[in-house]
């Protein structure tokens, strides 16, 4: 298992680490609380058998110690349980009251305990003291005459307990929340593994795609909204990069590019709209064209109406395509909406006419962007893209597999454009600072001193 793996993992599911945590020692805090305390008391016997009064030999020590073991399982024996029971007025059964008596040796020393575990601490303080003196009180008559008072002896009788033995709610809380973590981090072992989605620009490169660029997770607000330049870095400085990395390919001006994905919702807008306003920033004049005429999206992104678009210039051999371009707002970024969906719309999207109106809107700009559907969905993008230039695949990271980025690839290939590589779009913010490195951004950044240049090559 390689570092920056389980690295990338805790950063992908840090949530559901932090919930099986927070329900683990939640529950144990719990069941915990929901238990009744148990206290414990202890009476400690000494055991001091000698053969003649007032000495104590060596031997006599290891026979004391040797009888705190036979002691220990007398202690507890019925017929010292009957008389305890007896004398406290328990109503309890022998068996219940051995449960919760116990005789303990003590290692390597002459002393004995007589311990009793019950909810009740004064209960608890009580059975051992009783145990205690009833075990003396029957094992006297066996002890040598006038050696009884010095053969067992209690030497420290029980005490009322103040604090409960169990439950221990720290400790249960703490063993609690790790099993907890380790089961989320078991769940979140086997998604990783069933988890085959593209999520960084390795991926894509054992795909055969060239990585243009990592765009990151654009705040709620901002969300499906061009914005580069309008936002915190490195998520303009993404789109900047993109763009480096198509003008390195030295292809021919007016350029056309198609941005698409493979499926739905994976950002191809988003990342079309955002890398036109990179390209004006550079002083290109760009048209931004929406052909996707089912799914029309770009005229939401700039807030503009949709009522003459695409679908007018196709639909009319006399329109005339600088008059169905609207300001974006944004410099040198002028936008063909889709207009009209039509029934039809990839016979029009494959007329002579989508030609005509290409290189009219060729004439008008240093690149034309085209905003297509998504490849595995219909047909409309492998027609825009058999009518030449470029083309740049959206992928988003969690949600692209790479079956369906390979079927788009391919299906891109076919109708012979130039596959520039691909852009992932929403992914980790770890994944971002990884591609682009722990700089800052911005109009007053600079380029750390001694840094290499990039080799054109890597396409990125």
């Amino acid at each position: 298992m390689e570092p920056r793996w389980l690295t990338a993992v805790v950063a992908r599911w840090w949530w559901v680490l932090l919930i099986g945590l927070a329900a683990g020692g939640s529950a144990a805090w719990g069941v915990s609380k929901l238990v009744s305390p148990t206290y414990r008391a202890t009476a400690t016997i000494v055991v001091n058998q000698s053969a003649a009064p007032g000495t104590v030999t060596y031997s006599d020590a290891l026979l004391s110690q040797q009888l705190v073991k036979t002691y220990a399982r007398m202690a507890t024996q019925r017929v010292v349980l009957e008389q305890v029971a007896d004398d406290l007025q328990l109503a309890m059964g022998l068996d219940d009251l051995d449960d919760l008596t116990a005789g303990i040796a003590i290692a390597q020393t002459q002393l004995l305990e007589i311990r009793a575990e019950t909810p009740d601490p004064a209960l608890a303080r009580d059975l051992a003291n009783a145990v205690a003196r009833v075990f003396i009180a029957q094992q006297r008559p066996f002890l040598p005459p006038g050696r009884g008072e010095r053969a067992l002896r209690i030497a420290q009788p029980a005490v009322l307990p103040a604090i409960p033995i169990a439950p221990r709610i720290l400790l249960n809380t703490l063993l609690g929340a790790f099993a907890g973590l380790l089961v989320a981090a078991g769940i979140t072992t086997l998604l990783e593994y069933r988890d085959d989605t593209v999520k960084s620009p390795n991926d894509l490169r054992r795909l055969g795609l060239a990585s243009l660029g990592v765009v990151g997770e654009l705040a709620r607000a901002q969300e499906g909204r061009p914005s580069a330049g309008q936002v915190a870095p490195p998520d303009a400085e993404a789109y900047r990069k993109i763009r480096t990395g198509i003008d390195l390919w030295g292809l021919p001006r007016p350029l056309r590019l198609l941005v698409t994905s493979p499926g739905q919702a994976e950002g191809k807008s988003t990342t079309a709209a955002n890398l036109a306003i990179a390209f004006g920033q550079a002083d290109r004049r760009v048209v931004l064209v929406d052909a996707d005429l089912r799914r029309p999206h770009l005229h939401r992104l700039f807030d503009l109406r949709n009522t003459r678009g695409l679908t007018s210039l196709l639909m009319n051999r006399q329109a005339d395509a600088s008059a169905t371009l609207s300001p974006s707002g944004f410099r040198n970024v002028s936008l063909v909406s889709a207009g009209a969906s039509p029934s039809t719309a990839a016979e029009l999207l494959a007329s002579a006419r989508m030609q005509d109106v290409m290189n009219e809107l060729a004439r008008l700009a240093d690149i034309v962007i085209v905003d297509s559907p998504p490849v595995l969905g219909v047909a409309d993008p492998v027609i825009l893209a058999s009518g030449g230039g470029a083309a740049l695949l959206v992928a988003r990271a969690g949600v692209t597999r790479p079956q369906r980025l390979v079927r788009a690839r391919d299906a891109l290939l076919s109708a012979n454009v130039a596959l520039l590589g691909a852009v992932i779009n929403g992914a980790h913010g770890r994944i971002t600072a990884e591609y682009y490195g722990n700089y800052v951004y911005g109009e007053s950044a600079r380029e750390p001193t001694g840094a290499k240049a990039r080799d054109p090559s890597e396409r990125a």
